[in-house]
């Protein structure tokens, strides 16, 4: 978007929009995301991660996102007025998921406590920008909100990098110590016949 900004200034509100209606849909796909590996570990609540997300966010998108959308007096209120309440509702979800996942014990591990931690606070900077610029003059706020942006983009991914990286080493032939004092190929094939051998006693 920087280099839209400074290459063509002229496209710039319109590419912009279409950028900021893509991220609304990606988002709520993290939010998806976030859903389904909360209950992972319990088969019978797999999906009530997912009804969650849904039911949420369908509803609060008929009853708090759609009339400002609807009744707003001018473009900018209707598009900051949803972008703002589309922001809120995410927090919403995100705060519905954790407790039902803290109601039925579940462990949400490192990688989904990163995952949500980062994305409260990517929205929470963003809904306190929407505010602002809904309260302040533009002029007065463009500055502000140009820095800010960046800043919540880049404290998410920092969070999510830390929650989500994961080193371990790739394993090579010479980490695996032959099995009976065979080549780990050898074993392979031999595990790989037992294999086949099993599956047709299985289907027997």
């Amino acid at each position: 978007m920087y280099l839209v900004y400074w290459l063509d200034r002229p496209a710039y509100p319109s590419v912009y929009w279409i950028y900021f209606l893509i991220s609304i849909l990606v988002e709520f796909s993290v939010l998806v995301e976030i859903s389904d590996h909360i209950f992972k570990n319990l088969p019978a609540l797999r999906l009530l991660g997912r009804a969650v997300t849904v039911v949420i966010s369908l509803g609060l998108a008929l009853i708090y996102i759609l009339p400002v959308i609807l009744w707003s007096s001018g473009r900018r209120p209707a598009l900051l007025g949803f972008a703002l309440r589309a922001s809120i509702t995410k927090i919403t979800v995100l705060a519905a998921l954790f407790i039902v996942a803290r109601y039925y014990a579940s462990a949400l591990g490192k990688p989904v406590a990163g995952l949500m931690l980062g994305f409260s606070i990517y929205l929470g900077v963003n809904v306190a920008n929407l505010a602002a610029s809904m309260t302040y003059a533009p002029g007065q706020y463009k500055q502000f909100l140009w820095v800010m942006t960046p800043a919540a983009y880049t404290l998410c991914l920092f969070v999510w990098t830390i929650s989500l990286w994961n080193l371990a080493p790739e394993p090579s032939g010479d980490m695996i110590s032959p099995f009976g004092g065979r080549s780990s190929k050898d074993t392979a094939l031999e595990l790989a016949r037992l294999n086949n051998e099993l599956s047709k006693l299985l289907e027997k």
